[in-house]
């Protein structure tokens, strides 16, 4: 039984809220993950090995159905007792960002993971390319012992191919051009990468992430960015209101981005990053003029950092702005305090023009 299988129907039982069961070698009832072999989903009779290999990938590598459960089970589970329990256990674990992405896809909040691979349909290609094949047989068959087209067909005429119009009345070889032909679509290869390439390359591409200062003086947190971002509407940040996963994902609905592009991830722990790889996916930065913040960054002195990443400060209108905003080179943003929030729409408009243009140069525009 396929592990792809297994994996959308574990999907399928997540979305449903249905109960996942385990079944130890000899078919017995079994609560601990360590001792199952198989698996069973809400009311499906099937059972599944947990040795299946699924189409969600970890550093490239396909990963068994066992540890893609444990995963789920321990949903409720910190990320640090998390990866404890799979190293006593013996079953491998995911890194933080990946372990998100696969909760968040399995719960049917996202429609897609950029870490499970689409499944292939080689085989029934196979077999649609078969069944024309014999409807084809069967068609000429009927056409031969059919009386009426029996008689039809005798005042049919053979059709001149292109090869014989071509030549004409004097053999002429134009074998001259099949060389020319070859020698123009070698030099337009190298000169354009083909249609599949660029959806491939496009594809590859991750989510853009911003980062937000952990500060609790900061007015902007992953509390309100949602709110603020998504529905043009400054909300006072509430600490409590934080998300346990520590992060927060932007829907930014734009017909010049690609789909990964317009779904951005935005942190406050960059303890979470660890593959530099991260850092090339960071398109801005929230700071609230506390160097502190960057003691972790890739780069630790402000002056570098934002030479490197957009900066943005958030502030009230009428207060005054940390004297260092304007030495790092970063961005003000300010907000009116209380009710009036008639403005927050054209200062979050003026927000995604400019991280439009930064997430085009980082190559999430469509070409």
């Amino acid at each position: 039984m396929s592990g792809v299988t297994a994996l959308k129907a574990l999907r399928h039982a997540a979305i449903a809220s249905d109960s996942i069961k385990l079944y130890s070698g000899d078919g017995q009832d079994t609560e601990l993950i360590q001792e199952a072999t198989q698996v069973q989903f809400g009311d499906n009779e099937k059972k599944y090995d947990l040795d299946l290999k699924t189409n969600f990938y970890n550093d490239d590598e396909p990963q068994d159905l066992k540890s893609v459960v444990f995963c789920w089970i321990e949903e409720q589970t910190p990320d640090v007792d998390y990866k404890s329990k799979a190293s006593k256990h013996g079953i491998p674990a995911f890194a933080y960002l990946q372990r998100y992405d696969l909760i968040t896809w399995l719960k049917g909040t996202i429609d897609s993971c950029q870490f499970v691979k689409e499944e292939k349909e080689e085989g029934k290609s196979e077999a649609v390319k078969a069944d024309v094949k014999t409807d084809a047989v069967k068609s000429k068959k009927h056409k031969l012992d059919d009386p009426q087209m029996e008689r039809i067909s005798q005042f049919e005429k053979e059709s001149v191919d292109h090869n014989a119009v071509l030549r004409g009345s004097k053999n002429i070889d134009f074998s001259y051009l099949i060389s020319d032909a070859k020698k123009f679509m070698h030099e337009l290869k190298r000169a354009k990468p083909s249609s599949k390439e660029a959806k491939k390359e496009s594809g590859s591409k991750k989510q853009p992430i911003i980062i937000v200062s952990p500060a609790t003086t900061a007015l902007l947190s992953l509390s309100n960015i949602k709110e603020f971002l998504e529905n043009g509407r400054y909300t006072e940040p509430v600490p409590s209101n934080r998300p346990h996963s520590g992060v927060v994902i932007l829907n930014h609905p734009s017909d010049r981005l690609i789909s990964t592009g317009q779904k951005i991830m935005v942190v406050d722990n960059v303890d979470l990053f660890t593959n530099p790889d991260y850092w090339n996916r960071v398109i801005a930065i929230f700071t609230t003029g506390q160097s502190w913040q960057f003691s972790k960054y890739k780069f630790s002195k402000p002056e570098v950092l934002f030479q490197k990443y957009q900066g943005y400060y958030l502030g009230y209108q009428g207060e005054a702005t940390p004297h260092q905003i304007k030495e790092w080179n970063v961005h003000e943003i300010k907000v009116d305090r209380g009710e009036k929030r008639f403005k927050d729409k054209v200062i979050v408009r003026d927000f995604w023009v400019e991280i439009d243009k930064i997430l085009t140069n980082k190559g999430y525009g469509k070409s």
